[in-house]
């Protein structure tokens, strides 16, 4: 499990590099501001984007897979909508540290015992 881990750790590096870079080119063109996830996503892979939003909105979210809640859905457009504003390169920086602290960490307590 802790291998898991550290290979997400590493992959959110990657992506955390990329934001970083794309932040550098937005500073270099004069630009204020940084470089959202939602950006990343939407540059690299559009089509994903829109139809993990169908996914979501229509098979995931209680509020419009069942009708007897009568009420709007809330998973996508508040909760996975605020996360895709976030900063890329701070946001994958902070999950790179905790899921590799989370891999070695596994890999310490399984060493002791």
């Amino acid at each position: 499990m802790g291998r898991i881990f550290i290979t997400f750790g590493l992959i959110f590096f990657v992506i955390s590099i990329l934001g970083i870079y794309l932040d550098v080119l937005l500073h270099i063109d004069g630009s204020v501001g940084y470089t959202q996830i939602g950006q990343i996503w939407y540059k690299y892979a559009p089509n994903s984007l829109q139809i993990t939003e169908v996914i979501v909105s229509r098979y995931i979210d209680p509020c419009s897979s069942l009708e007897i809640f009568n009420c709007s859905g809330f998973v996508w457009h508040p909760i996975i909508s605020t996360f895709l504003i976030f900063p890329a390169g701070l946001t994958f920086g902070i999950l790179t540290i905790l899921f590799i602290y989370l891999g070695t960490k596994k890999r310490r307590i399984n060493k002791i015992n």
